[in-house]
């Protein structure tokens, strides 16, 4: 078994041997499972990014008046 941190509090969590940091997130709990989930929803790039493009495209108006 390989060590690693959680990705959202940095509590060291046991994960298998076969655990790449590159391609996989290691949790402790449903809670900042929860949490990492969420902030990769509302905040990743992509997400950002589609906001200001729909912000450009509106010229920042949320009607369509």
């Amino acid at each position: 078994m390989k060590t690693t941190c959680c990705v959202w509090c940095f509590t060291f969590v046991k994960v298998k041997d076969t655990f790449n940091d590159l391609q996989h997130k290691a949790v402790c709990s449903v809670t900042c499972k929860e949490a990492e989930m969420m902030f990769t929803q509302y905040w990743s790039d992509e997400e950002i990014n589609r906001r200001e493009h729909y912000k450009e495209l509106t010229q920042g108006r949320d009607d369509e008046a």
